[in-house]
């Protein structure tokens, strides 16, 4: 490996492994020893590249391929991780449930362009948002699922609408998702902010 941009296959290679249980001791070592390489005091990429000679023992090995990978800030795409997706479509399913709710069709949906490797919320108009979409970390938690899809729906919603969706019927606001004590809720800042409903139950 010549530099760090021929460390990606290296980075996938080690996450299927650790995934997998089967982490390829030589994969290890050679991307462990491109970082040393680099940065030469890095302790993750240390520990990797004596575990990876550590013949037999194989949890040394993967708790320092899975250290290595969070030291290096490797997230799986949705090709690695299909279920992260499955995860942010279910999430969908709950917000075009809130759009009902507030009389729009309800058919927003998550596509993933060539163009990036993260998700946008279309609306039935062909709109996206004006943001960078929702990242495959986001479906690792049903909770930040949710929040993340209905602030991007939110957004694209805007796009096609030109004007504040969905709004607080106390204050006239429009809202925002968040999460809020272990929730994905609508929050609106009027009277000095509240929660007006969880994300899903809107108008319940």
């Amino acid at each position: 490996m010549d530099g760090p941009a021929e460390w990606g296959p290296y980075a996938i290679a080690l996450y299927v492994g650790v995934r997998d249980g089967a982490v390829d001791r030589t994969v290890a070592f050679d991307l462990a020893c491109a970082v040393l390489d680099y940065f030469p005091l890095n302790e993750a990429a240390r520990e990797l590249a004596q575990a990876s000679v550590a013949d037999g023992d194989e949890p040394r090995l993967t708790e320092a391929a899975r250290r290595f990978l969070a030291d290096q800030g490797f997230e799986p795409d949705f090709e690695l991780e299909p279920g992260l997706l499955t995860a942010l479509e279910r999430a969908m399913d709950v917000v075009n449930a809130d759009m009902r709710a507030t009389g729009l069709p309800g058919t927003g949906r998550l596509v993933v362009p060539d163009w990036s490797q993260n998700a946008f919320v279309v609306t039935w108009s062909g709109n996206y948002g004006s943001t960078s979409g929702i990242f495959p970390s986001d479906g690792g938690d049903p909770v930040t699922a949710l929040a993340a899809v209905a602030d991007h729906a939110q957004d694209a919603l805007m796009e096609t609408l030109w004007a504040p969706w969905p709004v607080c019927p106390a204050h006239q606001l429009g809202v925002h998702a968040r999460v809020h004590a272990g929730d994905a809720v609508w929050w609106c800042n009027g009277a000095g902010g509240h929660v007006v409903t969880p994300v899903g139950q809107w108008g319940k």
